[in-house]
């Protein structure tokens, strides 16, 4: 892989607006692997510090999403294990291996922990999401044939919305699809809210697509269940900082130049973990600590 193809995958995952956090992650560790069999390295040491820089690089291009930062440097401490007497097409070969293998673990994790979120709400509910998330997709797959009913939000600006109801209506799943304000007046027909992740906080705050917050208000507030299904890979460590909200071109809100008109774009918002009523992930589902 030439430094100019590197370059030009990272512009990719920088700019991408259609994939979550873990499809860029799985992405983000194809091209690791690719870096590995290729690089032009002279030995072992060297393929080593290459790839950890390229890692480095990879993994804050997307500050606000987790599993970039935790899976790649998850490979990137493995690589440690890689003898540097070893034989460097060996070494090419282990450290794509192990790009492969957590590859091969995010997307079993996805699969995990949709089948426990379908477990948990069981057949005849009506849910509400907003954004695409590949978990939810999953547990929407799972639950289809049993009574499933979705509410869905378009999630402005790029409307990810649209593809998930695109894949609903595909699967004969009756569905209704909202415009983002119509959060509120729709979360009191549902038996539960139900969400993806971009990455989850030590103490349980969620970081998702702007609009989740609002969501999670709105559930409180009309005594609705608001979960949150992702893989643990997500998860922050405590002695984590709290990321940047990634902020988007003010471009994609399609309006014109008004002088002395600022328009923001931020992509995703926090929601404190007060507002979520149980976690779920490829384990288990893990419930708010009770009062003391």
């Amino acid at each position: 892989m030439s430094p100019t193809q590197f370059n030009l995958a990272v512009k990719e995952i920088r700019d991408d607006r259609q994939h979550g956090a873990s499809e860029l992650a799985r992405r983000a560790l194809a091209i690791l692997a690719e870096a590995a069999r290729t690089l032009p390295v002279a030995d072992v040491r060297r393929l080593r510090e290459r790839l950890a820089e390229l890692t480095v690089e990879l993994a804050t291009t997307r500050p606000s999403m987790a599993p970039l930062r935790n899976l790649l440097y998850r490979w990137r401490d493995g690589l440690a294990a890689i003898d540097a007497g070893m034989e460097l097409a060996l070494a090419r070969v282990a450290a794509a291996e192990q790009a492969e293998a957590l590859i091969a673990a995010s997307r079993q994790a996805v699969a995990d922990c949709a089948a426990q979120a379908a477990e948990l709400l069981g057949s005849r509910r009506t849910v509400m999401t907003h954004s695409f998330s590949s978990t939810v997709v999953e547990a929407c797959r799972l639950l289809k044939d049993r009574e499933l009913r979705m509410i869905v939000t378009e999630a402005r600006p790029l409307e990810e919305g649209r593809k998930l109801a695109e894949r609903l209506a595909a699967w004969s799943v009756p569905t209704t699809y909202i415009t983002d304000a119509q959060m509120g007046l729709f979360v009191a027909q549902v038996d539960a809210v139900l969400i993806g992740a971009d990455s989850v906080l030590a103490d349980g705050a969620v970081i998702n697509k702007a609009g989740s917050y609002l969501l999670a208000l709105a559930a409180r507030d009309r005594g609705v269940p608001f979960y949150v299904c992702c893989e643990s890979f997500k998860w922050r460590g405590a002695d984590e900082p709290m990321p940047d909200l990634e902020e988007m071109a003010a471009s994609e809100l399609d309006v014109p130049d008004w002088p002395m008109v600022t328009v923001r774009n931020v992509y995703f918002d926090l929601t404190p973990t007060r507002l979520v009523s149980a976690w779920i992930t490829e384990t288990g589902v893990r419930w708010p600590a009770a009062e003391p």
